[in-house]
């Protein structure tokens, strides 16, 4: 008596592993994107260094990301392929040019976080009126009411600029600032990320950071008091730029 073979159908293996590469080259590229996209729109909470850190090992991870998914197109090119490939350099395309429109909005979502703090603090400076310009005292300077300051005596030497640093207790006592006010200024800028303000007759300025000359920030304009003129000076360096934000803040750029 004869017997037959019964074949039971199966899915062939190269087919599952083709399955496999595609979805772990489309999926890191989507992975990547998407973080990078995070990585911008959330840069000024990450801090002042987020924007160089980003041109450095952000967009190279991108260009990575986008030479796998075209050496996987490549290998045995077909229009499935052809059309993720496609996508991807769309989407590298409309990244980059979508970056400026994710970093505004992230730098509002960033002020507006902290826009009601921002006006007690502001409030609190005017009031106080003792301290009208200072810095967080995380830089390689401090400065407080126009003089540069040393936490310690000994550290009170002149600059390499050439201008003198006074001990800390010397500033303090000649302006009357407890100490205690001068650290909870000093503890409330580190904690809203700004460096330094400045109390000036017409608005209170806080400096977020920047690059050299290169500084943003914001500014509150106090009632009946102006804003300041493009190309005035202001934590040293020229205004260049005021983008109004509502209920009397303004946005700062200077060069």
């Amino acid at each position: 008596m004869g017997t037959r073979a019964i074949d039971f159908p199966t899915t062939p293996a190269p087919s599952r592993g083709r399955d496999t590469v595609r979805r772990i080259v489309v999926g890191q590229f989507g992975l990547i994107v998407a973080l990078l996209a995070l990585w911008v729109l959330l840069g000024k909470f990450l801090g002042a260094q987020s924007g160089l850190a980003f041109a450095v090992v952000g967009l190279p991870l991108l260009a990575l990301s986008t030479l796998a998914v075209m050496v996987w197109a490549a290998w045995g090119i077909r229009l499935q392929k052809a059309v993720l490939l496609l996508l991807a350099v769309v989407t590298d395309v409309g990244f980059l040019s979508g970056s400026d429109a994710l970093n505004r909005a992230g730098d509002r979502l960033f002020f507006d976080t902290r826009r009601s703090r921002l006006e007690a603090f502001a409030r609190d400076i005017l009031s106080y009126g003792r301290i009208r310009q200072m810095s967080d005292g995380t830089r390689s300077f401090t400065e407080l009411n126009g003089a540069l300051v040393a936490r310690s005596p000994a550290d009170a030497t002149i600059g390499s600029s050439g201008t003198p640093r006074f001990p800390l207790e010397q500033v303090l006592s000649r302006d009357a600032i407890t100490e205690q006010r001068y650290e909870e200024f000093r503890s409330r800028l580190r904690e809203l990320k700004f460096t330094q303000f400045d109390a000036r007759p017409g608005y209170v300025a806080f400096l977020y950071d920047g690059m050299l000359d290169n500084l943003e920030g914001y500014l509150l304009v106090k009632p009946g008091g102006s804003p300041p003129a493009l190309r005035s000076t202001l934590f040293g360096a020229s205004v260049i730029g005021l983008e109004p934000i509502g209920g009397g803040w303004y946005r700062f750029t200077t060069t």
